[in-house]
């Protein structure tokens, strides 16, 4: 499957990318916004993944346009266990598919991605 990931920690994105390709997946990621918009006409994806932990006024904009734009494409949000319960409310509200809790690997979280790519 074909990923984009958005994730503004340097570090944290590294990880991602090297867990999901380490699990058979095509990834691309993006440390900003206007990264992953170009990213996004410039590549065909089967899935995105925005980090979502403090999302600001720009990441609920990229996460609508990606929900209006690419309504086949599903949208994940990258939590961890201190994002509050409204940020992701927010973001499934929205139109975000699922909420995963980061980091990325462990069997139940790479089960949840890999479910997106046999649908």
């Amino acid at each position: 499957m074909r990923i984009a990931i958005l994730e503004s920690d340097a570090t944290a994105l590294d990880c991602a990318l090297e867990i999901l390709s380490s699990a058979g997946h095509l990834c691309f990621g993006a440390l900003c916004d206007k990264t992953l918009h170009r990213l996004l006409n410039q590549v065909p994806v089967d899935l995105v993944m925005l980090d979502w932990v403090a999302p600001d006024a720009l990441r609920y904009d990229t996460l609508r346009c990606l929900c209006r734009y690419g309504s086949v494409i599903p949208v994940v949000l990258c939590v961890t266990s201190r994002t509050s319960h409204q940020v992701i409310a927010a973001g499934l509200k929205s139109g975000a598919n699922i909420c995963l809790e980061k980091p990325l690997g462990s069997a139940q979280s790479l089960a949840h991605i890999h479910a997106f790519g046999a649908s």
